[in-house]
């Protein structure tokens, strides 16, 4: 007996509704198991999080508000099981392997946003290493007797590249805590995924990748991550948003009001708790 000789096949007239129903949820079942391997194969690469941006825009403007990135899947499922109808499979087997397929290629063909490398500091304003950092606005991060000392540094974080002098720009100056401090050392929790942060500047549109930089100075001790870097811009002042996410806490996202030049300390403390990443992420909108 030859392969697939005893696979009947009904007429597509006889299927009813009972049979696109069942392979609806096919199809949104294999959309689901896509989007599930592509959050934890391309982690903050993937295009969901593109999708979710494009979508809350979307949503703002119609005034109904950012939708948690679940909804982009169930959006997306939606429209797989509603795609039968165009691509008409005929078994449970195809329905899945279509919707698997179709959202697997529209990933791969969809662009992703991990941000910009954090440009560096001027080197006037950076310390010698045997000097802490110098305080401003009576506070530092000298407070916590940390240099930006090569020694410091985890990693390949610590790689300065000075702007210009003259350019316009705003110095920033972060300290995030973690009270209960970090499970691994920084390089390994940003290389699995437990590690994310992101810097959106309002004024300007960019959005800037904390934690996978190529400029600014980043130190960590005292269970506190230290980040100084300059951004680019013209206006007298700018609104930053900033989002950390690390295993073990809440994902926490905190705006900023920067001037142009030196600005105070941004202190952003993290909470312990909030259950899996995974769980966080899927129950909160991506803008940036």
């Amino acid at each position: 007996m030859n392969y697939g000789e005893r696979k009947a096949r009904k007429p597509l007239a006889d299927f009813g509704a009972l049979d696109m129903f069942g392979l609806g949820l096919a199809s949104a079942a294999g959309i689901a198991v896509a989007t599930f391997v592509d959050l934890t194969q391309s982690d903050d690469a993937s295009a969901l999080f593109v999708f979710n941006k494009w979508l809350s825009q979307f949503t703002e403007v119609l005034g109904i508000g950012s939708l948690p990135l679940y909804s982009v899947i169930l959006i997306l499922m939606a429209i797989g099981g509603f795609s039968i109808l165009f691509f008409q499979p005929v078994t449970l087997r195809g329905a899945f392997v279509q919707g698997f397929g179709v959202l697997a290629a529209l990933m791969t063909v969809s662009p992703s946003d991990l941000g910009v490398p954090l440009p560096g500091t001027l080197d006037s304003e950076l310390p010698s290493s045997d000097q802490p950092l110098p305080t401003g606005d009576d506070e530092g991060f000298s407070e916590e007797n940390i240099s930006f000392s090569p020694g410091l540094a985890t990693g390949s974080f610590m790689s300065v590249a000075a702007v210009q002098p003259g350019s316009d720009g705003y110095s920033i100056r972060m300290k995030i805590v973690f009270p209960d401090g970090l499970s691994e050392d920084i390089t390994t929790l940003v290389r699995k995924g437990n590690l994310r942060g992101r810097l959106h500047n309002e004024g300007t549109g960019q959005t800037y990748n904390l934690f996978g930089n190529a400029g600014a100075d980043l130190n960590y001790g005292n269970n506190t991550i230290y980040i100084t870097t300059r951004l680019p811009g013209t206006a007298p002042t700018t609104t930053l948003v900033a989002r950390i996410e690390a295993v073990g806490y809440k994902i926490r996202e905190e705006r900023f009001d920067a001037k142009k030049g030196a600005n105070p300390i941004w202190s952003i403390q993290m909470d312990p708790g909030g259950g899996p990443l995974m769980i966080q992420r899927l129950n909160r909108p991506y803008k940036f």
